[in-house]
């Protein structure tokens, strides 16, 4: 026979490093804003993430250690983001000291002129 009032639902606790006050709050936040208590809040993400987990793949072939696959994919892109912008660097660096070695040629031709030869334009 149960007390009056006594919850008999299940329960699951858990406990970590991660579960901290903070992490409360927010849960607490994002259920409210959601109009759920916390437990029907959590119990939906977490049942959520599991299916994700279990129907992604199989945990063999994605370690956790390994990012997933679009973070790879943003990783990728950015890498060859890079690269071009390295290529057009290079390319504008180049272009600039090819610029600096004329000016440096013409102020030496200059140098070698007289004075009534710069005057004149001749």
């Amino acid at each position: 026979m149960t007390a009056k009032g006594r919850d008999n639902r299940p329960t699951l606790t858990l406990k970590g490093a991660g579960f901290t006050p903070e992490f409360r709050s927010l849960l607490n936040k994002a259920a409210k804003k959601t109009g759920k208590t916390q437990a029907e809040f959590a119990a939906e993400v977490l049942a959520a993430a599991a299916r994700r987990a279990l129907s992604d793949s199989n945990p063999q072939d994605n370690p956790p250690d390994n990012p997933p696959p679009a973070t790879v994919q943003q990783l990728e892109d950015m890498r060859a983001a890079v690269q071009a912008a390295d290529l057009k660097a290079e390319e504008t660096r180049k272009t600039v000291q090819d610029l600096a070695q004329k000016v440096q040629q013409l102020a030496e031709a200059s140098a070698r002129r007289g004075l009534w030869q710069r005057i004149s334009g001749r």
